[in-house]
């Protein structure tokens, strides 16, 4: 595995927050992925694991996590926790994922640059893209002079520049992602990748269903 392949997911921040429960506390869910979140939450928590449980358009998202670690907010009053996804329950792993894929889109459509030709939302077919089809992975990498490269892969690594996605049959909604890659700056290429990310934990079946 070469240096500057990434293994760790992608987290969205979400704005406004969303209200949740973590067991029977009261949370706001700060920020997102596939493999954890990060809440916050009036006063200190102390259980070692629980069940986070919010709600997006109206489908309930359970999972069972591990509490990482709990400190003070440092940008206002109460504590903070990072949760490790342990589980999803039910149907919770295909609507987290899902919920992640609209709010990626609708995360470059605002941030559609100030020549107008960069519309994620236009471009990128997110229910093509998030849903995987299986285990087999394809990477694609964008060298120093602009040039795509592609190849199969076994282990779903995100390169330094470019990103890994669950094989698909469509080349041309590939394509398509490379373009907005390509034009997007630095944050909007991690949310590229963070896009790319789900297809990879859907076809791994991660988090893992309970």
């Amino acid at each position: 595995m070469q240096r500057n392949e990434r293994r760790e997911f992608q987290r969205l921040e979400l704005n406004p927050p969303l209200p949740g429960t973590l067991g029977t506390t009261a949370v706001s869910v700060l920020e997102v992925g596939v493999l954890g979140a990060r809440v916050h939450h009036a006063g200190p928590y102390d259980d070692s694991h629980a069940d986070l449980r919010f709600s997006f358009e109206g489908d309930a998202i359970e999972m069972k996590c591990e509490v990482v670690r709990t400190l003070p907010s440092v940008f206002d009053a109460g504590y903070e926790s990072g949760l490790r996804f342990i589980a999803a329950l039910g149907e919770s792993g295909d609507r987290l994922r899902a919920m992640l894929g609209q709010l990626v889109v609708k995360a470059f459509e605002d941030r559609k640059d100030s020549t107008g030709t960069i519309s994620a939302g236009k471009q990128v077919d997110g229910d093509k893209t998030v849903r995987g089809v299986d285990a087999q992975f394809i990477s694609y990498r964008l060298d120093e002079n602009g040039m795509w490269h592609h190849r199969r892969v076994f282990l779903p690594e995100q390169p330094a520049v470019g990103f890994t996605v669950a094989r698909s049959v469509d080349s041309e909604e590939m394509k398509r992602l490379c373009d907005v890659y390509q034009a997007s700056d630095e944050e909007g290429r991690r949310l590229i990748r963070l896009f790319a990310e789900l297809s990879v934990s859907g076809a791994l079946k991660i988090p893992p269903r309970v």
